[in-house]
């Protein structure tokens, strides 16, 4: 009768993991700025019924939401799809998974579970690592000096790296110390905006002040700021000036998630940077603006025409993520509980990527893998890179001339020169690293063998 209660209490289906649970509250923040409104449950079961046609309750919803009881993975899948989100492996796990994560005490051969320990199982690699995880390679100096740049009046932060090299993990730690100082965080992601968008700076800063305003919680008066005479920039200055800082109590973190998109649009970037500039600048004066603080987050070396004195790419505390250490990777390593021995036969595979070490380490301590295997089979179609390498492999065919031109550097004896716009994609994409010439390699052996012979 025990045993049967006990099973009628087991937790079934799935629920969100960190990472996933962080890709959901970011995405819903996102929109709801978009479209002027607040996603209530109600509005969210609409929006499932786009994607299927008897949608999903309310009361489903919320299980999803708040994590604590396992739905079907499907409805979590419409959830997303209906949001404009991919689930990948790393948003959700089984949520029995949760029972298994105790601590075990006593000598005898029955052991005694006492306490629940979710923070010590780690999440798929892929979104950002959760606060105080003991999988994540802390860098001290970095963070430090990034802390203290976000508490000046005007503090400017450029956080550079290519994909998957951990820029959201660092993100997230600076910003969790900019909310514990009171701060307010302000998020744009340009990713999230719609071509249109980039069309004009005029419809681009209308898009942005709207954003902000919503995310401050303020109905956007815009129309009363904006004059045509003055122009967009001096308007959406006057509006930033009087509308969201003049009684804001609390320095605001404006943070721009993948600010490198605008490199795209020359009618923007030669508008928008050189104001964005000039805000930093004019912080840094005593103005209203001082109670701004700035976060740019971008994934390549700036290669735009701009005027050094016009630039926000040259002021402020840059922060160059790089390749983990073997030092590190050792620490790591003995993290997820694993051999010191698998730590260089990795490391000449990938070179210390934070993401594809992460990976290798994960399957590596839940038993999908064995090193050996997982060495021979790495740049094959059914080894554990797999889905990374044909997501790289797209990426270079959407990108004009990006395919020919790595298949130049993979096929090479030596480094490669490149033209600077190609070099620029291909380095944010983390396919390939400079050497000393400035000459263009793969960035690390698992790439070269797998487009090599491709």
């Amino acid at each position: 009768m025990e045993a049967r209660q006990l099973k009628s209490k087991r937790h079934r289906g799935c629920i969100l993991s960190e990472a996933g649970r962080h890709k959901l509250q970011f995405q819903l923040s996102q929109l709801e700025s978009q479209k002027g409104y607040k996603f209530t449950l109600p509005v969210l079961a609409r929006r499932t019924q786009l994607i299927d046609s008897q949608g999903l309750h309310s009361t489903t919803i919320k299980k999803i939401v708040e994590q604590q009881t396992g739905v079907d993975e499907r409805s979590i899948r419409t959830f997303f799809q209906s949001l404009e989100l991919e689930l990948e492996p790393q948003d959700y796990h089984p949520a029995d998974q949760q029972q298994s994560l105790v601590k075990l005490v006593g000598t005898n051969h029955e052991p005694k579970a006492i306490e629940l320990e979710p923070s010590q199982s780690p999440d798929f690699p892929g979104g950002p690592v959760p606060l105080n995880s003991p999988y994540y390679i802390e860098q001290p100096v970095l963070q430090a000096r990034a802390c203290s740049e976000i508490s000046r009046p005007g503090g400017l932060i450029r956080v550079k790296a290519s994909r998957k090299m951990g820029k959201s993990s660092f993100a997230l730690r600076l910003l969790h110390h900019a909310t514990s100082l009171g701060y307010h965080v302000l998020q744009v992601d340009l990713k999230q905006a719609d071509e249109a968008v980039f069309s004009s700076i005029d419809r681009f800063l209308r898009w942005l002040f709207t954003a902000l305003s919503y995310q401050l919680d303020r109905p956007s008066t815009l129309d009363d700021y904006w004059n045509e005479q003055a122009g967009s920039k001096v308007s959406g200055t006057i509006y930033l000036q009087q509308v969201l800082l003049k009684e804001a109590a609390i320095p605001i973190v404006l943070v721009f998630n993948e600010i490198n998109r605008v490199f795209e649009y020359p009618v923007i970037f030669r508008e928008f940077l050189p104001l964005l500039r000039s805000w930093y600048e004019e912080a840094k004066s005593g103005s209203t603006l001082q109670k701004l603080r700035f976060v740019l987050s971008y994934s390549t070396e700036i290669y735009v025409p701009l005027n050094l004195n016009q630039s926000p790419f040259n002021v402020g505390l840059p922060i160059n993520l790089r390749d983990l250490t073997a030092e590190e990777v050792q620490v790591l390593a003995n993290s997820y509980g694993l051999s010191s021995e698998i730590v260089s036969p990795l490391m000449e595979l990938v070179d210390g990527h934070p993401y594809l070490i992460q990976l290798a380490f994960y399957y590596l301590w839940n038993g999908q893998t064995t090193l050996p295997d997982l060495l021979l089979k790495a740049a094959s179609p059914v080894g554990i890179y797999a889905n990374h390498l044909h997501q790289c492999l797209s990426n270079l065919q959407d990108g004009a001339g990006l395919a020919e031109a790595f298949q130049r550097v993979v096929q090479a004896d030596a480094g490669v020169s490149l033209e600077l716009e190609v070099a620029r994609k291909l380095e944010s994409l983390g396919l390939i690293k400079f050497d000393d010439d400035c000459h263009a390699q793969p960035s690390c052996l698992l790439y070269q063998q797998f487009f090599g012979s491709r």
